[in-house]
């Protein structure tokens, strides 16, 4: 009876720790972070650390009386090169998705959503998408603007790479 519980001990622990080296790995560290005022240009740089591809990454906590959509549109250079254009146009207002037009999955930290009638709060982080891997230290920019609806009251909006 005393091995079969350590084995299950042992079993328990095994999976909390995959589980946080998981989410470590998927999040990744904050190369470089800014607060998004919806509606209003935003631009985050970062130098590449040259260990791969990066993410971008929407961190939220918000509350609202009608929904969470986001719109918008980013940039992503690299030096003087352009690495693409991202059109933003999703519900976030219950289970994490991705509102990247034309991606196809999300990885989502932390997601919570509650509702309270016709309104709610969300809060977490969802990947947008990814930056290629560029040569070590390179300047990335990402750049455009993210909109939310009237009735959305952040508390918290920043846009986050991670590598």
């Amino acid at each position: 009876v005393m091995g079969c519980l350590g084995l299950v001990m042992l079993t328990v622990l095994g999976v909390v720790a995959s589980v946080f080296l998981l989410g470590t790995k998927l999040v990744g560290s904050s190369l470089a972070s800014t607060p998004v005022t919806p509606g209003s240009p935003t631009s985050v740089s970062f130098t590449d650390p040259g260990k791969g591809a990066t993410g971008v990454w929407l961190d939220v906590d918000v509350a609202h009386t009608g929904g969470f959509r986001v719109r918008g549109e980013l940039s992503v250079t690299a030096g003087a090169l352009s690495l693409g254009q991202h059109e933003i146009d999703g519900d976030l207002g219950g289970r994490c998705t991705n509102p990247v037009i034309g991606q196809r999955s999300s990885y989502c930290i932390q997601w919570n959503s509650t509702r309270l009638g016709a309104g709610g709060r969300v809060s977490g982080r969802t990947r947008l998408f990814e930056i290629p891997a560029q040569p070590r230290g390179t300047t990335v920019t990402v750049e455009g603007t993210i909109s939310i609806p009237g009735d959305v009251t952040p508390r918290r909006l920043v846009l986050d790479v991670r590598d």
